[in-house]
């Protein structure tokens, strides 16, 4: 009777707020990246304990009070009908009580009310059947009871798995790894068939410890009971497909378990610097942090990963180095910062969105505080943004693009469709720019909103390289903003374009110039090391001459751009454009030469993946369109230099020849595509 009651009373509360939500949803409260309550941090870190030792604590606990984790059975009555069950939503109790656990914290008293907010953060959990990313969001929103320690998500599918959405399978490349991590929850998701054949669908269980061949596990349905398997591996139909099986001393069931899943929740307390500015004399020690992040998450297939960059890096103040430090950044300068993108290319160019804020740095022509709030969680490293311009049909002309913003009672509503953008899967966030509500021509406005807000839909498709990052598209349905989510005036985009893509593009330049140091550098060594009939190749004159043009080229380039960057740190923008056009297509294409040189030395090797200069030589093609082409980058050149004439003969501006007045400021720079 009591847990009766309990459950009704639970039904009510549950029921009651939804309503609330849902009478809200029209207001800002959408826009909230987290709904639960933030909890103060405990007054001394503990270390982190394994989880193994908190889940036996948790067990013995809840076995005597059924207050610690929920039950399936308590929250089944909320569950759509014809929907799974709330196994997920489950789950995601045990690992937030585990987590703080493991930070030496008390358990959340509450965990009902923990279900709630994560049920009003995203109302598809009572549907009952969740996504990887939507399951993978309920561990990370609830980072926010767990005292400012960080939650980071990884996510392995099998290859058959139907909810596997990007490359991140267990293969030869990355393992199934089933292991007891001292900071780290793993939780598998396996898929349940009965023993007719009828699929009930995803279950959950939480890893508590691996002994003698055995995964013990903690399942929502019964947390305080013990339950054990063993691992079966199989290779039918010529995938890697694995089961969980019952050890021999337990009787047999007709039931199936396929595993297709594996998530990991690493918990990590923040550095005591945390939050501080990093003064420019630690520039070496910022280098050296790279290094030795670059090495660790290459080991473990991370090394293109920017949302793993930026929670691992933000120790050491990576993602906030040209934020401002009222905003949790560092203030440093373009000319400082320029050296920081050279020294990560030489890693891999990918690395070109893991330094600073990148785009979010747009949102920094906003007073409002929750765009401002925006700013703090990037350079915490729980951000990202990606940010769109171009679309199917406009992309040099950008002013022309068609994505409209309406003004509605206490905001704007944003339609349209945009392509060839990157970062949509990764990011937290997306900067949308759209034609002013103002109706005056060629005007532009500038928005930020979640990237999972109600109306938006990613597309997605491949890209020939810079493959750190989705490519795709977004398409927008009648999608509200709040005022305070809106960047600047009506009008301002433009300007916010200018400003903005004249610093990115002089980094994006800087991070390609890294790329072909190093990779001149693997050359010089091949020429040392590679022998041709006794000898090394480094004696022929015709890999020699190609060496020393292109290491001058390059030393030319990052002396003009160290000179566009000094202008920037003086306030002339204006002055510093035009080179930094001349650098966004000139360096890129020095850059380009000289790695396509270093690939030639290498000869067969080169074409392999033995060596990372092909992956270089596609990065950068890549980069030769992104955030400005070659092409229109030199029309630029010409433009600010010998008169914008040539800009509206060269794009057909109708005032050239009328001499009216243009009803809109000039294109003067081009996106392109927003890599």
């Amino acid at each position: 009777m009591k847990r009766f009651l309990n459950q009704y009373r639970w039904c009510v509360v549950v029921s009651t707020l939804l309503v609330f939500s849902a009478c809200a949803e029209a207001q800002d409260v959408v826009l909230e990246a987290t709904g639960a309550t933030p909890v103060a941090a405990p007054a001394i870190w503990a270390n982190v304990r394994p989880p193994s030792e908190v889940l036996t604590e948790l067990q013995a606990l809840h076995a005597s009070d059924k207050e610690t984790f929920i039950e399936q059975s308590e929250i089944d009555c909320f569950i759509r009908e014809g929907g799974g069950g709330p196994c997920a939503s489950c789950a995601g109790i045990i690992v937030l009580q585990t987590c703080r656990g493991m930070l030496g914290m008390q358990k959340v008293a509450n965990p009902h009310r923990a279900f709630i907010e994560s049920v009003r953060d995203q109302k598809v959990l009572l549907n009952g059947r969740v996504t990887n990313r939507q399951l993978a969001r309920v561990f990370e929103n609830y980072e926010s009871y767990l005292g400012g320690a960080t939650v980071s998500v990884d996510v392995l599918s099998a290859p058959n798995s139907p909810h596997a959405v990007d490359d991140n399978v267990w293969g030869d490349d990355r393992p199934l790894l089933i292991k007891a991590i001292p900071d780290s929850i793993q939780i598998l998701s396996f898929t349940w068939t009965q023993g007719d054949g009828e699929v009930l669908g995803r279950h959950f269980v939480i890893v508590k410890n691996v002994a003698d061949g055995e995964i013990h596990v903690v399942d929502p349905a019964a947390p305080s009971k013990p339950r054990r398997y063993i691992l079966e591996k199989s290779s039918v139909d010529g995938c890697n497909r694995v089961f969980l099986r019952l050890p021999p001393d337990l009787p047999k069931r007709a039931e199936t378990f396929e595993l297709n899943t594996v998530f990991t929740v690493k918990v990590a307390t923040k550095s005591p610097a945390f939050g501080r500015p990093v003064p420019v004399s630690q520039f070496d020690l910022i280098s050296a942090s790279i290094d030795q992040t670059a090495k660790r998450l290459s080991t473990e297939g991370k090394l293109r990963s920017p949302r793993d960059w930026r929670r691992e890096t933000a120790t050491f103040g990576l993602p906030g180095l040209d934020l401002p430090t009222d905003l949790g950044g560092s203030g440093w300068s373009a000319e400082k910062m320029l050296e920081v993108f050279r020294h990560a290319g030489r890693h891999d160019l990918n690395l070109r969105d893991v330094v600073g804020g990148a785009h979010s740095r747009v949102l920094l022509k906003s007073e409002n505080e929750p765009i401002r709030k925006i700013v703090r969680q990037v350079a915490e490293g729980n951000a990202y943004m990606a940010i769109t311009i171009t679309e199917p049909d406009f992309g040099t002309d950008f002013t022309s693009i068609q994505t409209r913003s309406e003004h509605v009672d206490g905001g704007h509503v944003l339609s349209g469709h945009k392509r060839y953008n990157a970062r949509l899967d990764q990011a937290t966030h997306v900067i949308v720019f759209a034609k002013s509500a103002s109706g005056t021509p060629r005007r532009l406005s500038v928005f930020v909103l979640p990237i999972d807000a109600p109306g938006v839909t990613i597309e997605r498709f491949g890209a020939h390289g810079l493959i750190g990052n989705s490519y795709g598209g977004l398409r927008l349905d009648k999608v509200f903003i709040p005022e305070s989510h809106r960047i600047g005036g009506d009008d301002d985009g433009y300007k916010i374009f200018n400003e903005h893509f004249t610093y990115w593009r002089l980094m994006q330049t800087a991070a390609a110039i890294g790329t072909a140091e190093r990779a001149l550098e693997m050359m010089a060594d091949r020429m040392r090391t590679r022998e041709v009939y006794g000898k090394p190749i480094g004696r022929f004159t015709h890999l020699q001459q190609p060496l020393g043009q292109h290491a001058t080229e390059l030393k030319m380039a990052h002396a003009l751009a160290v000179e566009a960057a000094r202008l920037l740190d003086q306030g002339r923008y204006k002055e510093a454009e035009p080179l930094v056009c001349g650098l966004k297509a000139e360096g890129i294409e020095i850059a380009l030469k000289a790695v396509d040189a270093a690939a030639r030395a290498f000869g067969g090797e080169g074409y392999s993946d033995r060596v990372d200069v092909g992956d270089r030589l596609r990065d950068l093609n890549g980069l030769r369109i992104a955030d400005g082409t070659t092409d229109a980058m030199r029309s630029a050149v010409v433009m600010h230099t010998y008169g914008k004439e040539f800009w509206d003969m060269a794009f057909g501006r109708e005032e050239v020849n009328s001499g009216k007045k243009p009803d809109g400021p000039a294109k003067t720079t081009s996106p392109s595509a927003d890599f």
